[in-house]
């Protein structure tokens, strides 16, 4: 029996049987050809562009499985890589998806069409052009309509939209005519609800879905009413239209739990949805924010957030703490946003910034009699990871989330963390250290007051015992850097204040040592 091909040859003109074409399709898959782009050219027309062989649910299924495995085998895609080819797939899917007739076999079919489509789009960019056509959008926008409770279907439909939405106006073309958003949505929900699917898992969908709808949303952003772009969040009418991803991805979060102390692939891309919306306006988006059981959603964020960070910061027996992990950037990626999310919740709202304020520094007081850094629980774990110099912008991030808590008074916020610890945040955010610091950071106490450096309690008890295990070159060199410090940051202009070290110098109090003099 010869393979399909060499039945196209040699039968010129004769039709062929179905029995032939199923046949010679079948041996066809388990040879292997030198010539693959001329195959792909017989296999579109007479199946994609044509019905010629198209005789059984068999051998269209064969023929497609071939044109997906010569696709894959073409630098270039071939014929399969144009606009002709990937219409004619979209609409062969969709026709087969749409017939009311074959159930057993039209999802399969629709299936190796599209993931044809899919391959030529990942592995050509050149082909997203075409696709992103309206018309080509509309057959997939449909298809993902229809056969949304296949997985595999909206799996690939969802990879198809996401490759495709890369421009605002293919987004704003969606949204309008499609309301590709609530779409998306619902696809989300069930398979965020889903057991277990056959060639995709219900993540995998659900992941898959999420990110056509997070490029939806960053896209969408980029258009408003009058053609300019919008800010970081969308406005109040566009929100409420986009409410359902909200919603969705709020409920991906509350149900996520951590993968080896990171976040699913699913909550990464529905926390990175949520940053498009305010979490206070209007009252349609405050409430998915805030539902009838108030802290549900608020709680689940700061958990999986406190959960990362207190993986990545140990607490040693003692109650201290130790230095940080490795910050590798899928930490900061997927820290940075939540802490950017819970900064927006507590910034908007009074009662989420006392209840977490609470959680991060017990019985509501800040513990002055150790170092930021050293004392118990969250709270040192957070200024570990503002100062570390390796985290990218998640120091900055956590930064914000501090000043936060601390109802962006920025005189606390050096009192709380200690200047030594906030000047890389400060620069990085071109804060101002207030000139008044150190006179308005006297305490309640007789003895004791908080040294803004630092951070903690100070009192000249403790300057003396400090200064008496030190020796006159510990001194020296530790004056030298505190003089080089303050100058650089005069010179910066982040803090403008007298030179405490030039000033004890002028008055006599230090004195320079002798090199020789051991």
């Amino acid at each position: 029996m010869s393979d399909y091909f060499s039945l196209i040859n040699s039968s010129a003109d004769t039709e062929l049987t179905c029995q032939d074409i199923e046949d010679g399709l079948a041996i066809a898959t388990k040879t292997s050809y030198s010539e693959v782009e001329k195959y792909v050219g017989i296999l579109l027309q007479r199946f994609v562009y044509t019905d010629k062989d198209r005789c059984s649910f068999k051998a269209t299924w064969l023929a497609l499985c071939l044109l997906k495995t010569f696709g894959r085998q073409l630098s270039n895609g071939g014929e399969i890589a144009t606009e002709k080819a990937l219409c004619g797939l979209l609409g062969l899917a969709h026709y087969y998806i749409s017939n009311p007739t074959g159930k057993d076999y039209k999802s399969e079919l629709c299936s190796e069409a599209l993931t044809c489509v899919a391959n030529a789009m990942l592995l050509q960019p050149k082909c997203v052009p075409f696709v992103t056509k309206n018309q080509s959008v509309d057959l997939i926008v449909e298809i993902l309509d229809t056969g949304k409770l296949d997985s595999t279907i909206a799996f690939l439909c969802a990879r198809c939209l996401l490759l495709s939405l890369n421009t605002k106006e293919c987004a704003k073309y969606c949204v309008e005519k499609h309301q590709l958003q609530a779409m998306l949505a619902e696809a989300a929900a069930l398979y965020l609800a889903a057991s277990d699917t056959a060639r995709f898992t219900p993540q995998q969908v659900l992941t898959e879905t999420l990110k056509a709808a997070l490029s939806l949303c960053a896209y969408s952003l980029q258009y408003t009413a009058n053609g300019e772009s919008s800010k970081d969040t969308f406005a109040s009418e566009q929100a409420v239209e986009f409410a359902p991803l909200l919603k969705v991805s709020l409920g991906v979060l509350e149900t996520s739990q951590l993968e080896d102390y990171h976040l699913s692939s699913a909550a990464k891309q529905a926390i990175a949805i949520a940053m498009y919306f305010s979490t206070s306006q209007p009252k349609e988006i405050e409430q998915l924010w805030l539902p009838e059981e108030k802290w549900i959603r608020v709680d689940a964020l700061y958990n999986l957030f406190k959960s990362i960070v207190s993986h990545l910061v140990d607490e040693s027996s003692d109650g201290s703490n130790s230095e940080c992990k490795d910050l590798t950037s899928d930490y900061q990626n997927e820290l940075t946003p939540l802490a950017l999310v819970l900064t927006r919740l507590l910034t908007e709202h009074s009662d989420i910034r006392r209840r977490l304020f609470e959680d991060v520094y017990p019985n509501s007081a800040i513990d002055f009699s150790e170092l930021p850094e050293n004392r118990p629980g969250m709270s040192s774990k957070l200024v570990r990871l503002m100062r570390n110099p390796q985290g990218g912008i998640l120091p900055a991030a956590i930064g914000d989330l501090i000043l936060a808590l601390l109802g962006h008074d920025i005189k606390q916020f050096i009192i709380a963390v200690g200047y030594g610890n906030a000047a890389g945040y400060m620069v990085a955010r071109n804060i101002e250290i207030p000139a008044d610091i150190v006179d308005s950071v006297k305490q309640n106490s007789e003895a004791d007051t908080v040294d803004p450096v630092t951070g903690r309690y100070w009192s000249q008890e403790d300057i003396n015992r400090e200064l008496a295990t030190m020796t006159d070159e510990e001194k020296e060199r530790e004056a030298e850097r505190l003089f080089v410090l303050f100058e650089r940051l005069n010179k910066t202009g982040v803090i403008k204040v007298e030179n405490p070290v030039r000033t004890a110098v002028e008055k006599g109090r230090f004195q320079e040592l002798d090199r020789d003099e051991n």
